[in-house]
């Protein structure tokens, strides 16, 4: 690790570090995610702001790491324009096929001029739709199927080559046909991407703060760690989340288990959180004044509902809550198909990423959703569910 310079500033302990080099007037950042250094500006010529930002970027970095998604990425003409050397370099050895110069020209006249400003990681259905129209537009006419078989063979050969260089997973990369574009999307489901979740977060520690004094700024702070909650478990909004009760949430060596929760089958379940849960459920037992006074190991063993006002009042009225939250975050629509967001759109953000990351089985997280194999093939074909199966005979 370099040595520190004496303008250099330390953050969390040490593991962020923030310096200014001579030739920017923007703060740059030092972080440590996994074996992996990342640097990166911040943007900011102000020390406070740049501290706020440094610490969000190494949030989201974690949380990338813990989704195993790529830490770092590069912009679509960043990529693409190693895919053209490649290229270029295979048909001066003469290597290289003749419709590599297709490629090329496809790369340098479409591809580049739509996509290239984009994380190449972020291409999806929604942005491969629009793509659809801009080629139109420009073309005068719908596009021969030897161009979209030229266009799609070019855009596999940029994804490719973000797979291979790190800069996305295969999990993210939208499955192109060479006939006419895309997987059908018509029954994907309203979810957030992981920018759009970040958004989400950010925007909820001011939004709570702007409600009226009393009820109105209680529910907002219950919706805010109910929006966590959601996001964390795939617990069903509804009567998965509102009868939930404290004494079903099993601690053990620190790790929690919520247990026997009864979904639409009627069969109960073990649910599986990840462990930023439990402080979203201390949160709320610290704000209810019932609960207040005793330790978290106390209150797991009350029959008292969790998600509740402070007062103890039970509430049924956080969707509306959220519809107001979707309307000042601006989220209220996702682009990907056009459809409301609502609670039940967090947990498709789960269902979303615990596929992406690969980290867990789909056999696994069915059952940790309450749902089957069926369900997610239906509604989640784009991230290739059938690509993760596992063998399921045992």
């Amino acid at each position: 690790m370099p040595e520190l310079s004496p303008s250099s500033v330390q953050l969390l302990n040490g593991k962020i570090v923030l310096t200014k080099r001579s030739r920017s007037p923007f703060w740059q950042a030092r972080f440590r995610v996994g074996r992996r250094w990342i640097r990166t500006s911040t943007k900011n010529e102000q020390l406070d702001e740049a501290q706020a930002t440094a610490i969000e970027l190494h949030a989201e970095a974690k949380l990338k790491e813990k989704l195993n998604l790529p830490i770092t990425t590069r912009k679509f003409k960043s990529v693409a324009g190693a895919v053209k050397e490649n290229l270029q370099a295979a048909i001066d050895a003469n290597e290289g096929k003749r419709v590599f110069r297709d490629y090329i020209q496809a790369i340098d006249n479409y591809l580049i001029p739509f996509f290239g400003n984009h994380n190449v990681d972020t291409v999806d259905y929604g942005l491969l739709k629009s793509f659809d129209l801009y080629r139109e537009q420009k073309l005068k006419r719908k596009p021969a199927l030897s161009t979209i078989s030229t266009h799609s063979s070019a855009l596999n050969r940029v994804f490719d080559e973000a797979v291979r260089q790190g800069y996305m997973t295969q999990a993210q990369v939208p499955h192109i046909r060479r006939d006419r574009g895309y997987a059908n999307n018509k029954q994907r489901r309203p979810d957030f991407t992981i920018a759009e979740y970040r958004q989400l977060y950010r925007h909820m520690r001011r939004w709570i703060k702007t409600g009226k004094k009393g009820k109105s700024t209680d529910m907002r702070y219950l919706l805010r760690d109910a929006v966590l909650f959601l996001s964390n478990t795939g617990i069903r909004y509804g009567t998965e989340l509102y009868n939930l009760r404290w004494n079903q949430i099993l601690v053990e060596d620190g790790d929690i288990t919520i247990c026997d929760v009864i979904g639409k089958t009627g069969k109960p379940r073990d649910v599986i959180p990840r462990k930023s849960v439990k402080r979203y459920l201390r949160r709320i037992q610290l704000r209810d004044t019932d609960m207040c006074d005793i330790s978290f190991e106390q209150a797991v063993r009350s029959n008292q509902y969790v998600f509740r006002l402070s007062d103890g009042t039970r509430t049924l009225n956080l969707h509306q809550a959220f519809r107001k939250l979707m309307e000042d975050s601006e989220l209220k629509v996702d682009p990907r198909n056009g459809k409301n967001r609502t609670l039940y759109s967090l947990r498709h953000f789960y269902i979303t990423q615990s596929i992406i990351s690969g980290r867990t089985d789909v056999h696994t997280i069915a059952k940790n959703c309450g749902t089957s194999i069926k369900m997610l093939e239906q509604h989640y074909s784009h991230l290739h569910v059938r690509d993760k199966r596992v063998e399921l005979e045992r």
